[in-house]
């Protein structure tokens, strides 16, 4: 039977933008990827997505990986996972971001979505890769209220105790992340010992550079 591969966006994404690049990573396996909406919708039970609860391995990237691990006393027996840029608090002393602030710019999607994906788009704005027009095409085309739910989530939500680890877990951060800073990817060492961390020197935030 083949692999199955559920993918997690992060804020605002598809990663089906990278679908033709991301499946070669196990390229007989059966990939899902999850849409943000559909995320969103589910984020405090996670594993109430059919995919999600079947699938052999689970990557999560940014928002996607947060909500994993939010969700991982859920996590099924045996199911892989591989973190892309995850954090541990999105308004930790190395973000760009507070509370207070970043609460702020959730309820500004209802009224002004384009002033929300602009500061994000600043952060991404000098990523290699050139994806980052792609990123925001992508971004406008989802309802601002999902916009505002991912945002609300990660204002009011961190991780702040061990994170209970069942099988093989990696962590992937690019050293070059302008979204996601290392430091933010680092904090969470501390409630995931025992799990690989590795540095992506040449990478910034997208995944396939990120994986490859």
């Amino acid at each position: 039977m083949n692999e199955k591969w559920t993918w997690l966006p992060d804020f605002a994404s598809d990663m089906g933008i990278w679908e033709d690049d991301l499946v070669g990573i196990a390229p007989d396996a059966e990939h899902v990827f999850v849409a943000y909406e559909k995320m969103v919708s589910v984020l405090d039970d996670i594993y109430g997505l059919p995919d999600l609860a079947k699938a052999s391995t689970v990557v999560g990237w940014g928002f996607g990986a947060f909500v994993l691990l939010k969700n991982a006393p859920n996590r099924p027996k045996n199911q892989k996972w591989i973190l892309l840029s995850p954090y541990a608090d999105y308004c930790s002393e190395h973000s760009e971001w507070n509370n207070e602030n970043l609460s702020f710019i959730a309820h500004q999607t209802k009224t002004a979505v384009d002033a929300t994906l602009n500061a994000f788009y600043e952060l991404i704005e000098n990523e290699f890769g050139e994806w980052q027009d792609d990123w925001m095409k992508a971004a406008k085309a989802i309802n601002p209220e999902a916009l505002y739910k991912g945002l609300s989530y990660i204002a009011k939500n961190r991780i702040d105790a061990p994170v209970p680890i069942t099988a093989e877990t990696q962590v992937l951060y690019g050293r070059m992340d302008g979204a996601v800073p290392p430091a933010m990817t680092l904090e969470l060492k501390e409630f995931m010992p025992g799990v690989e961390f590795k540095e992506r020197p040449k990478a910034g935030h997208w995944p396939p550079l990120l994986l490859f």
